[in-house]
């Protein structure tokens, strides 16, 4: 039977007590709502990383060292991925520059040397371009493909002497033949005034005279060496 208050109106339940410490872990909390956060987008890699690698592997040394820096610069304000990749290009980039420079010491230590008048004292590597009347040489090959030539002062054993150089004068590429041609008889030409007692007919003559490729390049220069058939000699024609 239910209870009544003293206006005769059904009593209220009482208010529930605030749960015990036993009973208020027996509730859960609601869960915490975490503000959103934006992700980022990915720039991906770095354009001018990759272009300073890809130089520094084929030798672009100038280009390879500025995208490499501008790689890194660009990094230090947006995330981009290819830090490695710049550093590797630029790493590359100082080794061909090491290399480079090495090569140069190297051509120069190895190279002929001359006294004041030009005349060589000490043997060594001489380009083909740089060979004058008077240079004894040896390792004499194709003259379509000469670079350099190992020279030596003429006192020393030697294969051909250059007696003469000059150059044939036409703007266009006149054909392989019309260049040998010129070149042959002009050594002959300049034979006599360069060993007036010497026997022509008795060397064999050796010409290094212009390809295409270098006749455009504006090389039109032409060297005549005198070989001595019998093989290596000493002394020079001029006597």
């Amino acid at each position: 039977m239910a209870q009544l208050d003293p206006l005769g109106q059904p009593a209220l339940p009482p208010y529930p007590s605030a749960p015990s410490g036993d009973e208020r872990s027996q509730y859960q909390p609601y869960p915490q709502y975490q503000p959103h956060q934006p992700v980022t987008p990915d720039p991906g890699i770095n354009g001018f990383a990759v272009a300073s690698l890809v130089l520094g592997v084929i030798g672009g040394v100038l280009l390879s060292v500025i995208f490499g820096i501008v790689a890194l610069v660009q990094m230090r304000t947006r995330p981009y991925r290819g830090k490695g990749l710049a550093i590797a290009g630029l790493v590359l980039s100082g080794v061909w520059v090491l290399g480079l420079a090495t090569l140069i010491v190297v051509a120069i230590a190895s190279g002929a040397d001359r006294d004041p008048s030009g005349e060589l004292t000490d043997g060594g590597s001489v380009s083909a371009r740089q060979l004058r009347p008077g240079d004894c040489v040896n390792d004499l090959q194709d003259s379509d493909n000469v670079l350099s030539l190992p020279a030596v002062p003429c006192a020393q054993p030697h294969e051909g002497e250059v007696f003469a150089a000059f150059a044939l004068s036409g703007p266009d590429w006149p054909g392989e033949g019309h260049v040998l041609e010129k070149a042959d008889q002009g050594c002959q030409d300049r034979f006599e005034s360069y060993a007036p007692t010497a026997d022509f007919e008795s060397f064999e003559l050796f010409v290094l005279y212009p390809t295409q490729r270098a006749w455009i390049r504006g090389d039109h220069n032409v060297t005549c060496v005198a070989m001595d058939p019998a093989g290596k000699s000493t002394g020079s024609l001029r006597g």
